[in-house]
């Protein structure tokens, strides 16, 4: 099916809009109520990090235009989709941080929200966005339970089946958190006037040995982290049909503004779906750039952890990588030994999963599936370097409870 969503809904006007990011999942682990709910797509995430893929949902660009890498970065205004006079805006993240940072505790404010709203305080006409833990790990739990995302591996690092289990059932609980919030617009009489749009930052690595038994995102770029689900329900849409064609992460803020306003704005990279059709010969981009600063005395360098970009289709897609080769190797292996998802990696590796590894990390270009366009036409079409942004903070100013909570679920 390729037709705009428009002529798939049975009303002609949207008067709210729910996006629910469900973080880390990835498109082959959504659960089947959730995809029978409306219309599903698999798209590829903006990134395979939530710092610089959160940002992209909201403004419906690439992290190489919003230049929002690290989550002491942040978008320069705050985003159309959740700026505007006329509409009642609410963002909820209370599954995935403690308390939305202020302007004393700017770190995570890679969104410019500074106020936690859910959707019992939203009057229509309204836009609620819920950022949700999803499957991030650790698998199975709530934030709280365990020390660290680090400790959380430690306990259940040697077998990968269950880890895997506890994936899905993260998934599920996940899904059973988007379906209460679908519940209550129907219960309130909303659903058919509200566009509601499930889907997720980026996806998740769990142990797969062709990937080296690396868990967790950021890195390697690769089908895994990359392919996300999402779906769209409500506002009459049909239940149980599939979009055609790949998507993007960039299509989500194009098309919920279209449905619900009518207009978007001309810097967006991403495809206005309520209009139009994903193009047949489209190639959606992902990029990362995970990096720190490190200081050495009074020097201070910028060290790439891992950065990657990369062009898709619906067969595949080609992924180039950026920096020295030396500086990844060093970064990625600290990356893998001693960070949070390490306990996991170091259990599950082999000799041959360790090869593997090397080989999609270490190597310039790499080749998943069977692209329907050549390495030399997606170079074309990716950036050749990236440039970042005004930091919103220096690293000095993290808070400290912040900075724990970004240690304790791996990031840092």
């Amino acid at each position: 099916m390729s037709r705009p969503l428009s002529e798939l809904a049975t009303v002609d006007d949207v008067s709210n809009v729910v996006v629910f990011v469900s973080d880390a999942m990835r498109y082959d682990f959504l659960p089947k109520p959730v995809r029978q709910l409306g219309v599903t797509g698999r798209a590829i995430a903006a990134s395979t990090f939530t710092a610089s893929a959160l940002p992209s949902l909201l403004t419906g660009q690439y992290p190489a235009t919003h230049s929002v890498w690290m989550f002491d970065d942040r978008v320069e205004r705050r985003p159309p989709l959740l700026d505007d006079e006329e509409t009642d805006v609410g963002f909820d993240a209370h599954t995935v941080w403690p308390e939305l940072p202020s302007a004393e505790k700017p770190p995570l404010q890679i969104h410019h929200v500074e106020e936690e709203r859910t959707l019992d305080d939203l009057e229509p006409p309204f836009t609620h966005v819920v950022h949700d833990v999803g499957p991030h790990a650790p698998y199975g739990f709530d934030n709280g339970v365990f020390e660290s995302t680090k400790e959380f591996f430690a306990e259940y690092e040697r077998r990968r089946d269950r880890l895997v289990e506890l994936y899905r059932a993260d998934c599920q609980r996940s899904a059973s958190r988007f379906l209460d919030l679908v519940d209550a617009l129907d219960e309130r009489d909303l659903l058919e006037e509200t566009l509601v749009v499930f889907t997720s930052d980026h996806g998740q690595c769990l142990g797969e040995p062709s990937r080296g038994g690396r868990f967790g995102h950021g890195h390697p770029m690769v089908p895994e982290n990359v392919e996300v689900p999402v779906v769209f329900a409500g506002a009459g849409l049909p239940r149980g049909r599939r979009l055609d064609g790949i998507l993007s992460g960039t299509d989500v803020a194009p098309t919920v503004l279209s449905a619900q306003r009518g207009t978007v704005p001309d810097d967006v990279d991403g495809v206005d779906l309520w209009t139009v059709s994903p193009p047949a010969d489209r190639t959606p981009r992902s990029d990362v750039w995970q990096h720190l600063d490190v200081g050495v005395g009074p020097v201070e360098h910028e060290l790439t952890v891992y950065a990657a970009t990369s062009a898709w289709d619906d067969a595949g897609g080609h992924v180039f990588h950026r920096g020295s080769r030396l500086e990844r190797l060093g970064a990625l292996a600290y990356d893998n030994l001693l960070r949070g998802y390490s306990p996991a990696w170091r259990h599950n590796v082999t000799v041959d999963g360790l090869a593997s590894f090397l080989s999609v990390t270490l190597g310039d270009t790499q080749t998943y599936g069977a692209p329907e366009f050549s390495a030399s036409k997606a170079a074309e079409r990716v950036p050749s370097a990236f440039e970042r942004g005004d930091p919103a903070v220096s690293d000095a100013s993290l808070n400290q409870r912040q900075e724990e909570h970004l240690r304790d679920l791996g990031y840092l």
